[in-house]
């Protein structure tokens, strides 16, 4: 029943916002601009609490729901109960990670972004937006924070595997598609959601490559490389932003008013509203210390163009302080209108007020479907690249009599950052899994891990190794409010393993999560006889006794992981210790062990028996994603070493690497005869890989970022700016990979380079084409790649510039034309007055297989 004209859908979005606002309350404006997390309503047993829920949203409403884990029964259920106690009827937004599938335990894991880029295909971009979007709708999900649009221009900042690479106009092109296929034509449709892109902006170019550092490059760098590919999303559509946490320039983007709102809404056309990335509030007070307080903070953020926090501050102190600055006079109400405006804009466009609901049906039909495991294994299957291939040792026969199968990432997926949990993904592929089913019935499998990814790295101690004080499964854990350990404890239970990550969750009821110590108790009985390695995992103070003795002291500054060499008998009955309080460094604690040189001596064994070796090695989660930035990019703990000994064993060597970021793999590349970039390829992994190896699928993947020699040539990536020395002391400036490369099981020529006219006016376009033949023996996929050169501009351009890619497919002996069309979008150039414009002059236009070899060039001038 329309009661009020924002409930009467035949009249304009805007002006129903309009009468809304003006219906409203300064409580429930402030409301819409905060989100609350699902684990703030999360009961012991793991259960949404609805009385709680209800009774804090009341009759203000709130504006969005981070909901991680609720069915689409639990969702409808929420906005039901929500909207009856709700003063004015405003439906709940409820947002998720989703950036390669959404973070819930069935749905598909699709390849990260990294590995989608290098596919060269960005169809695929739409197509994996389209079954992300029909995922997330049918269990309730309105908006995913991705896609992730920041260029990767340091290989040691952890996040690179989010990125689609270090290239603008490759960037771009997946961008476009991948917020088409999520966003689709129209947002009320029960298959798409709002794209909200990540990070505005230069967050991917990190000093040190350190997390959250200020961004390594000035204004018109920015603009000219980083910025185009937020307009391609933008011009898709794409709905929000997410702000990041970096300054540019000096000045930090959370509080700047020219790029949130000058440039994000006026030049960009974005339509929806800014969230702060977490913490990029607090940090204008506490990191980049450009005002005083908290509050002056918040004010800074609204008044640049931030919408919404995201957990920066207490509900209550956010909320607040805007309310309490608009009735001191020291915010305009307008400001905060303006905000609440962005966001019930989002609502309205998606239809909520007519249908908040979801159609319950649906998600059964949708999540996990044939369909959608299908694209997530041919997505995998392109995204692979063959960087060496010596004497044709790939493919593989699949009846070889015997293959030894090595390495930390042969039997564990590896989906990365952001991901679903790989222990709940049902059908996830480990590459063990796919070899073994693409081989032979005949052919002998041995495995052995070998070492782990980090030398000191800790696989969470079993809870059927542990026992709590009254015998059960797990330890006793004693909580306390406050570090002192003094007092009773406000919760005793027994947890079953000590493996807990406490960003996001609150470690109990009635406990303090911002200052509270845990102390486990208990027993460890192994069920094998090993000599390994024990200890804790965390960056707050922890401390761990076995038998009386203190084996770990972490307690203070100290190293994230700490382990200790250790006996384990089978059967034998250890008396455990565990303290633990948060002291604001990571709210993170592992109790685990490793295995030591065990796993290495099987590695070495089984090589020496087999006819060819498959060691997989690379990233895990402690080496790759957010905050986990590297200083340098050897192979992680001792797998260069796994790498070596298994090589001088004599048996053959193929390597797989199945990492979020590049990797300086200079020995494996002299001396290992044959190495496959598989990165993190989702839960079908392990079909893809194997069947690269094993010839089912000819690699066509081209990698989307350069892979340095040593972290000493950083910045690598191929579109730098012409500078004076090209060498080092010990080496030339050429990566060890350049971006675009990749090989194939057949080869491709080139002919033929041809241009559509010789002579064009700024506002035309010419064609460029160039014939591409399979010389081979078999059917493969190339992707020729065109590149321009601006012979002299107005500023200082890149010495190349991709401009155009296509990934054919070709039979042996065929002949197919690729034809690229270049105008405006790839010739124009940022000029001195920060105009975007198309110079006269003459462009070099080169076309090869990657960015180091071009051998086919032409020109043509602009008049």
């Amino acid at each position: 029943m329309v009661q009020y004209p924002f409930q009467n859908p035949n009249l304009d979005i805007e002006e129903r916002i309009s009468d809304l606002i003006s219906r409203m309350t300064l409580e429930e404006k402030v409301r819409q601009l905060d989100i609350y997390s699902w684990n703030e309503f999360k009961e012991d047993d793991g259960q949404f609490d609805f009385e709680k829920f209800i009774n804090v949203s009341g009759k203000e409403g709130i504006g969005c729901l981070q909901n991680r884990y609720s069915s689409a029964e639990d969702n409808n259920r929420i906005q039901k109960e929500y909207l009856e106690e709700a003063r004015l009827p405003i439906p709940i937004l409820f947002s998720e990670e989703a950036l390669h599938g959404l973070i819930w335990p069935e749905c598909t894991v699709f390849p990260q972004q990294i590995a989608l880029a290098s596919t060269f295909d960005a169809e695929l971009g739409f197509k994996q937006g389209k079954a992300i979007a029909r995922e997330c709708r049918s269990l309730g999900i309105h908006e995913t924070w991705s896609p992730v649009l920041d260029l990767a221009r340091d290989p040691r900042w952890g996040r690179v595997e989010e990125a689609y690479g270090e290239d603008t106009y490759l960037a771009s092109r997946f961008a476009e598609e991948m917020v088409k296929g999520l966003q689709g034509d129209d947002l009320t449709r029960n298959d798409t959601i709002v794209a909200e892109v990540k990070h505005f902006s230069g967050y991917g170019a990190p000093t040190g490559g350190l997390n959250c550092a200020p961004a390594m490059m000035g204004k018109h760098e920015h603009e000219f490389y980083c910025l185009p590919v937020f307009e391609a999303a933008f011009n898709a559509g794409a709905l929000n932003a997410m702000c990041s946490y970096n300054s540019i320039d000096g000045i930090p983007v959370a509080g700047d008013r020219k790029l949130l709102t000058d440039k994000l809404r006026g030049e960009l056309g974005m339509r929806g509203f800014v969230r702060a990335d977490m913490t990029a509030i607090i940090m204008l007070h506490r990191c980049h210390y450009v005002v005083e307080s908290q509050r002056e903070a918040i004010k800074m953020a609204i008044e640049a163009g931030v919408d919404m926090q995201l957990y920066d501050f207490p509900h209550d102190v956010y909320q607040g302080h805007l309310a309490d600055m608009v009735k001191c006079g020291e915010l305009e109400e307008a400001v905060v209108d303006l905000s609440v405006r962005r966001v019930l804009r989002v609502k309205f466009m998606l239809g909520l007020f007519e249908n908040p609901f979801v159609d319950e049906s649906l998600n059964k039909q949708v999540v996990h479907c044939e369909e959608h495991v299908a694209l997530a294994k041919e997505v995998a299957e392109k995204a692979i690249c063959l960087l060496k291939n010596n004497q044709g040792l790939l493919p593989l026969k699949k009846d070889t009599k015997c293959i030894a199968v090595v390495g930390p990432s042969a039997a564990t997926p590896r989906f990365g950052d952001y991901s679903a949990p790989a222990e709940t993904c049902k059908d996830a592929v480990t590459l063990l899994d796919g070899i073994r089913q693409a081989v032979s019935e005949e052919t002998e499998i041995l495995y052995a891990k070998g070492c782990e990814i980090l030398e000191n790295e800790v696989m969470v101690i079993p809870s059927k190794w542990l026992r709590s004080q009254d015998g059960k499964e797990g330890l006793t854990g004693e909580y306390f409010n406050g570090q002192d350990f003094e007092g009773e404890a406000v919760v005793t239970r027994v947890d079953s393993q000590v493996n807990f990550n406490w960003i996001y969750t609150k470690p109990g009821e009635g406990i303090n999560a911002d200052s509270f110590g845990v102390r486990w108790t208990g027993t460890l009985v192994p069920e094998e006889t090993f000599e390994g390695c024990i200890g804790l995992s965390s960056m707050d103070s922890m401390r761990l006794w076995i038998d009386g003795e203190m084996l770990v002291d972490g307690w203070g500054d100290k190293q994230a992981t700490q382990m200790q060499p250790f006996q384990f008998e089978k059967g034998k009955e250890y008396a455990v210790k565990i303290e633990f309080i948060n002291d604001q460094r990571g709210v993170r604690v592992i109790f685990g062990y490793n295995t030591g040189n065990l796993d290495m001596e099987q590695a070495l064994a089984i090589s020496k028996q087999a006819d060819v070796v498959i060691v997989a090695v690379g990233d895990s989660e402690e080496t790759c994603g957010e905050n986990l930035d590297r200083a340098d990019l050897n192979l992680p703990g001792r797998q260069g070493e796994l790498v070596r000994k298994i090589y001088e064993t004599g048996t053959p060597v193929v390597l797989v690497l199945q990492n979020g970021r590049p990797l300086s793999i200079t020995w494996e590349q002299e001396h290992i005869p044959a190495i496959v970039e598989a990165w993190h390829v989702g839960e079908q992994g392990g079909h893809a890989i194997a069947g690269v190896l094993f010839g089912d699928v000819n690699p066509g993947g081209r990698l989307p970022i350069s892979f340095p020699k040593s972290v000493g040539q950083i910045p690598v990536h191929y579109n730098r700016r012409p500078f004076g020395a090209t060498k080092y002391v010990e080496m030339d400036w050429n990566p060890l990979y350049p971006f675009g490369y990749g090989l194939s099981y057949t080869k491709f020529e080139y002919s033929n380079l041809k241009l559509s006219a010789e002579e064009i006016k700024a506002d035309e376009t010419v064609k460029v084409s160039i014939d591409v033949t399979n010389v081979g023996d078999c059917y493969g996929e190339d992707v020729p790649q065109l590149y321009i050169h601006d012979a002299v501009s107005s500023v200082v351009r890149p010495y190349k510039e991709l401009a155009g890619f296509e990934r054919v497919g070709l039979a042996p002996g065929e002949t197919k034309t690729v034809t690229f069309e270049l105008g405006e979008r790839q010739l124009r150039v940022l000029n001195p007055d920060f105009k975007w414009v198309v110079e006269k002059g003459k462009f070099e236009v080169m076309v090869g297989p990657n960015a180091m070899d071009l051998p086919f060039t032409t020109q043509f001038r602009v008049k």
